[in-house]
């Protein structure tokens, strides 16, 4: 639980605020025309650059929630936290770098709804398929914008709001960042993302300097240690990358990360959800919408790649906080190990100015995350539901197409202020709002759809209708596990453990698409084998190949899958390389950081010869 404290600003801090928010309303205002010329330019914007794109994604992904979920993952775990990163979904960049990133553009469309009219053909099934992902990821995305809402309530009563006032800032954030999102389009959120990841970067390595200055070698390492007896943590220890069952967490006994002592289970839970979203795409929300604004497959690639190096400043400020609330604030961290952001905007070491750069790079980070949600999911809405279910007949150029968005954005960001309300006032006794949508995201609604996106890719036989009865059929385990968050912990549901909702979620989806495949007919030869042509993908497509071959069809250059698995293993060594150096340097372990740069350089250069020069450009 957080502390209410106060945060005082500097009138120079307040102008820098001031600035940063015109900023971001007047580009709203400015690619608002542009934005509106047709539907197709809302939402996939023209003339994208590719490393804006990129820029654009690795902000999204630098939300203030998932940054205060890892440094917590950080304190307790010590260096072993990076296993627990695949429940994030980490290294899903480097597959996209290698392979599905080219797939995905190779596709085309708006959408990654729409990405299943072109694998599945335009029949009934293929039609179920467009339809029940649509509806999964508006489920999803709702959540997700619901989240936001419920984020800034609670730090809004960490800093002294009321329990009105919170929601009454929430309320006036959603709104105002909806509308600059419904005025600039796809184009708008972009450029201003852009605009934000400089500031959002900024912030990131100001924080890691000052919180680095506060603290010396040994009063660091003096400080890691901590706990007693079986549980006794040791600078060693904390820095170790040796995976253990169940890990020495020290003071952190009697936290609430206390679970994390089943560390086994915890993490295999979380990765099997991981690997297989790494094997299914960007997935099916505003990733896939970024590789489909690329201008090509080499462009879409090279995105991906940059978006994880750019991962790296969340890293650093990740690190000095950590290693701060050791030296400086060990006995709140001990029972709240999330309380040290807030506790660090509060602590006078930031100077006039950089608080206000702090905070605004704190709200670029929420701002970030909820416009790339919110515009993602009303192309998805009026593409892959409005457009072929209500107004089938009416050309792409329409103008109805540009006011159903602005009408689906709005209507988001109404049903995410209703949602996000409902789940504080429903969950104030306990305060566990936040928790219970992540739960409920990550062990529910993800696991309903990772395995219709990975079998679409890799499997020729699968049909619309499996991969529609995949989504659909999961959803009744997943919202027996939304349920469970609403009912008394000694019920029925109570007593279930989450993980055993996740598995069912997923045995279920994943017997759903292969029985209901097999027991409906194939997809039309030409559909199997023009989508085989056009992307070649690897796996089980035997058939779609012969038939490709038997008629003709010119096919893609083909990404041999030895090339991919040296690609894989190659960036991700380079990635947890990249992500673990400055933990290391801030750690003041100069040995150990300097092995993992080296490590990263040597794969970095290993890739510019099995990667970049063997890049297609269609």
């Amino acid at each position: 639980m957080f502390y209410p404290i106060a945060m005082h600003l500097h009138p120079i801090d307040c102008v820098i605020l001031l600035v940063f928010f015109l900023g971001v309303a007047g580009i709203g205002v400015v690619f608002s025309r542009k934005s509106a010329s047709n539907y197709k330019t809302y939402f996939l914007g023209s003339e994208n650059k590719w490393w804006m794109l990129a820029a654009s994604g690795a902000s999204t992904n630098f939300s203030v929630f998932g940054t205060v979920w890892n440094l917590s993952i950080l304190m307790v775990l010590g260096m072993k936290s990076f296993y627990v990163t695949l429940v994030w979904w980490m290294p899903s960049a480097v597959f996209l770098m290698a392979y599905t990133g080219v797939w995905i553009r190779r596709c085309g469309g708006m959408t990654a709804a729409e990405l299943n009219r072109v694998r599945f053909g335009s029949g009934t099934g293929a039609r179920w398929a467009r339809s029940s992902f649509a509806f999964m990821i508006t489920l999803f995305s709702v959540a997700s914008l619901s989240q936001s809402y419920i984020l800034i309530h609670e730090f809004s009563s960490v800093f002294g709001c009321t329990n009105i006032g919170a929601h009454l800032l929430a309320l006036a954030t959603v709104v105002a960042t909806g509308l600059y999102v419904l005025l600039g389009g796809f184009k708008g959120v972009i450029f201003s993302e852009f605009m934000q990841t400089v500031v959002l970067f900024s912030v990131a390595f100001v924080i890691g300097v000052v919180c680095y200055g506060q603290y010396s070698a040994a009063g660091l390492h003096a400080a890691l240690a901590h706990g007693s007896g079986a549980e006794a943590v040791t600078p060693a220890y904390w820095k170790s990358l040796i995976p253990e069952a169940k890990p020495r967490i020290g003071m952190f006994v009697a936290s609430g990360y206390s679970g994390w002592k089943d560390f086994s289970g915890m993490v295999l839970a979380g990765s099997v959800i991981g690997i297989l979203g790494c094997l299914g795409g960007a997935g099916g929300r505003y990733g896939e919408q970024r590789f489909l604004a690329t201008k090509n497959t080499r462009e879409a690639a090279m995105l991906a790649a940059l978006w994880q190096f750019l991962g790296l400043p969340r890293w650093v400020m990740t690190a000095g906080l950590c290693f701060l609330a050791y030296t400086l604030y060990r006995a709140q961290i001990a029972h709240d190990p999330g309380s040290v952001l807030p506790l660090f905007l509060t602590s006078g070491l930031l100077r006039p100015g950089l608080l206000g750069l702090v905070v605004a790079g704190l709200s670029a980070s929420f701002m970030t995350g909820f416009c790339s949600e919110i515009n993602a999911c009303a192309s998805i809405i009026v593409r892959d539901l409005y457009q072929p279910l209500i107004r089938p007949y009416l050309p792409d150029d329409s103008r109805e197409f540009v006011r159903a968005s602005y009408l689906a954005t709005g209507t988001l960001a109404l049903v995410a202020i209703a949602a996000g309300y409902a789940v504080v006032e429903s969950q104030r006794n306990n305060g566990s709002a936040l928790n219970v949508l992540w739960s409920w995201m990550l062990s529910g609604l993800l696991a309903c759809f990772v395995v219709p996106l990975a079998l679409r890719w890799y499997w020729g036989r699968m049909n619309g209708w499996g991969f529609s009865a995949g989504c659909l059929a999961g959803l009744v385990p997943a919202l027996l596990l939304l349920a469970r968050s609403f009912t008394p912990a000694t019920g029925l549901l109570g007593s279930i453990p989450v993980n055993f909702f996740m598995y069912t979620t997923l045995a279920v989806s994943a017997s759903a698409c292969v029985v209901v495949t097999l027991m409906t007919p194939r997809i039309e030869d030409e559909v199997s084998a023009g989508f085989y042509a056009k992307v070649r993908p690897f796996g089980w497509w035997s058939e779609a190949e012969s038939r490709a071959r038997a008629m003709g069809l010119p096919l893609a250059s083909e990404i041999p899958i030895s090339r991919v698995a040296i690609n894989v293993l190659l960036a991700g060594t380079a990635t947890y390389s990249l992500y673990m150096a400055p933990i290391y340097f801030l750690g003041h372990w100069p040995l150990d950081g300097a092995v993992c740069s080296a490590i990263f350089t040597l794969c970095a250069i290993c890739l510019y010869f099995t990667w970049y020069k063997t890049l297609p450009n269609d």
